[in-house]
């Protein structure tokens, strides 16, 4: 798997994750928190039409986030 790289205080992503969501233009350096990535993932679902490979992107990366936010106690 990617190595992790830290942007900002609180946010902790690999490259992966970064590519995927670049493509949904969501900019992870404007965010604080993980919680504010997904906060922008859910609103990309939200007002998206997706065909399935793309949700199944955005979906496996939104959980990895969550696990790692779960785990690391993050806010």
């Amino acid at each position: 798997m990617d190595e992790l790289k830290k942007y900002g205080d609180n946010i902790v992503i690999n490259d992966y994750e970064i590519s995927v969501l670049n493509k949904c233009n969501i900019d992870v350096t404007k965010c604080k928190t993980l919680a504010e990535v997904l906060l922008l993932i859910d609103r990309y679902l939200d007002d998206s039409f997706l065909d399935d490979e793309e949700y199944d992107e955005i979906d496996f990366v939104a959980n990895n986030l969550n696990e790692r936010l779960y785990y690391t106690g993050h806010k």
